[in-house]
């Protein structure tokens, strides 16, 4: 292993960028004018050179043109991530076992998730959620798949990849409900929760509202 001399190059000018780097040379921008005391946002660049021929930031866009071929380098952002908000690429871990979203004034919170028309094949980690814009679901990966938050189904087919407890409403006639039950011992299967009495069973017309995605928006308890 060939040990190098660690070089020092640094700039105190806001704007100002090194020319050429060596491949796994760094040199560091520290203008003040990029703290904003104000917020505690304090912004540091550093300069990795990296056998290009291009000087670009992080995000791909080129600062810097000239200099020499294959001493070309990228430019990181030093920095906590802004309280006014920020652009985070990679993975973020947070620290303290919470995430918390906060309106400001004159602001309306949010929290924006991951959204995509159909599910992957597998998830990263058990807990993750994502939004199936397709489908209008909130899901989560339980480990082994892409599990829904709604829990109740009105379809004349059966649902797909059901869990336990998942409740199937059948528009009829004869208008049924069925349970997915999933027993310690034997298959899971849907198990009838109602009878076929169209007078008197939860269906769409007789105290059920459905909504264009065939779920259930309303039950009218007056009605049963």
């Amino acid at each position: 292993m060939t040990l190098a001399t660690l070089q020092q190059l640094r700039s105190f000018n806001e704007g100002e960028h090194p020319l050429n780097l060596e491949p796994g040379q760094i040199a560091f921008n520290m203008a003040y004018s990029y703290i904003d005391s104000q917020t505690e946002d304090i912004n540091m660049f550093m300069y990795v050179g990296n056998g290009s021929s291009l000087r670009l930031d992080e995000n791909g866009t080129v600062l810097a043109s000239g200099g020499l071929a294959e001493k070309g380098w990228v430019r990181y952002r030093m920095r906590n991530v802004s309280n006014r908000g920020d652009n985070v690429y990679g993975d973020l871990n947070v620290l303290g076992a919470k995430l918390k979203v906060e309106s400001t004034a004159g602001t309306k919170a949010e929290l924006v998730i991951p959204k995509e028309t159909s599910a992957p094949t597998n998830g990263s980690e058990a807990g993750s959620v994502r939004w199936n814009s397709s489908l209008s679901l909130l899901e989560a990966w339980n480990g082994a798949k892409w599990d829904t938050t709604t829990k109740v189904f009105v379809s004349v087919q059966a649902p797909v990849n059901p869990s336990n407890g998942d409740m199937w409403l059948v528009p009829g006639p004869p208008s049924l409900l069925y349970v997915y039950v999933v027993p310690n011992i034997g298959p899971a299967e849907w198990i009838q929760a109602s009878s076929g009495a169209d007078a008197t069973a939860l269906q769409p017309g007789n105290g059920v509202e459905s909504n264009a995605l065939n779920q259930i928006e309303l039950i009218d308890s007056s009605s049963y």
